[in-house]
């Protein structure tokens, strides 16, 4: 296994600056969607740490996420943010992707929200219930079914809206009795729907719904040193969102269309961000709870349904490993 990454990790470590030369300086695209968790990026870009690291960063916000795993694969976009568990789907179906970093967890910010006669799990037997099948949120929802039903998904009517904000509207509007949603909706419908309670949230499967930032093969081994400003670009925005929150939320919409400050306040409150201390204790193998231990978890349920075509991660987590 190439670790290419060994010579300069070091410095990422320590803090140090990571730069591009003038005469080398890169101009790079990142994506992701409209969401929080992706958002403190706008900051490294408002505060000008990938100008200091020599990057001339584009990010661009694209809410096509069937698109990801061709533009990553491609070379389209350098940089991709999305949910880990999507990341791996994509890698373990042949995207060509390596894992950077871990942004950030869902801690409460998803969750299963049902009308007032479902007290239980077993009680969505044969209701009806609205999902994104192409979420993060489904395989949060897949483990809560497993670890705390008797249920399978065939005992459900499950849905599938294709969209996480279609599967809360459909719950506020009473076309449902159940539905997997994500904020602003769930507190929205916890607020609105009468009776309305969350079953189950991402607080209590913590290591479900994280979000990851994953880089296009052939460029990272092209361009280690911009891997690295990028990783660090990440944790000076996470330092600085947990110093100045304020100014950084202003930041964070910023970025976004028809999202404000008082939106990403609201949804910091069920996340945890990950900076540079989060992701060396993550990235230790012998912890239990280590980003290769969850994603192993990730990836042999896929396997299982059918979803993936591998379950070996090592070439995914060349990088850090």
């Amino acid at each position: 296994m190439k670790k290419w990454m060994t010579a300069v990790l070091p410095a990422a470590l320590l803090g140090c600056a990571l730069t591009v030369s003038a005469a080398e300086t890169q101009d790079v695209t990142m994506a992701f969607c409209t969401w929080t968790g992706y958002s403190p990026m706008f900051i490294a870009q408002e505060q000008g740490y990938f100008e200091e690291a020599g990057i001339n960063m584009d990010i661009q916000v694209i809410e096509d996420e069937s698109t990801y795993a061709a533009l990553i694969t491609q070379g389209s976009v350098q940089f991709l943010a999305t949910a880990q568990d999507p990341n791996i789907k994509m890698f373990a179906n042949g995207a060509d992707s390596r894992f950077v970093l871990t942004m950030d967890a869902s801690a409460g910010a998803d969750g299963l929200v049902t009308t007032a006669d479902i007290g239980t799990l077993d009680d969505l037997a044969g209701k009806k219930l609205a999902l994104d099948k192409s979420a993060s949120s489904y395989y949060f929802f897949l483990t809560a079914l497993e670890n705390g039903s008797s249920l399978t998904e065939e005992d459900i009517d499950v849905i599938d809206m294709g969209d996480t904000t279609e599967a809360g509207l459909a719950f506020m509007s009473g076309q449902v009795d159940a539905a997997i949603m994500w904020e602003p909706e769930l507190s929205e419908a916890l607020e609105t729907v009468e009776g309305a309670h969350a079953l189950v949230t991402s607080a209590d499967y913590p290591e479900t719904i994280l979000d990851s930032l994953v880089v296009n093969t052939t460029y990272a081994e092209e361009h280690p040193e911009v891997v690295d400003a990028v990783a660090e670009a990440w944790y000076k925005a996470i330092d600085f969102l947990n110093e100045n929150p304020e100014e950084a939320y202003e930041m964070m919409a910023g970025g976004f269309e028809e999202v404000t400050a008082e939106d990403v306040a609201g949804d910091v409150n069920g996340l945890k961000f990950f900076g540079r201390e989060d992701n060396e204790t993550l990235n230790d193998a012998d912890n239990e709870d280590s980003i290769f231990a969850v994603s192993q978890d990730m990836a042999d349920f896929w396997m299982e349904k059918g979803e993936c075509e591998t379950n070996v991660l090592d070439d995914f987590f060349a990088l850090v490993k």
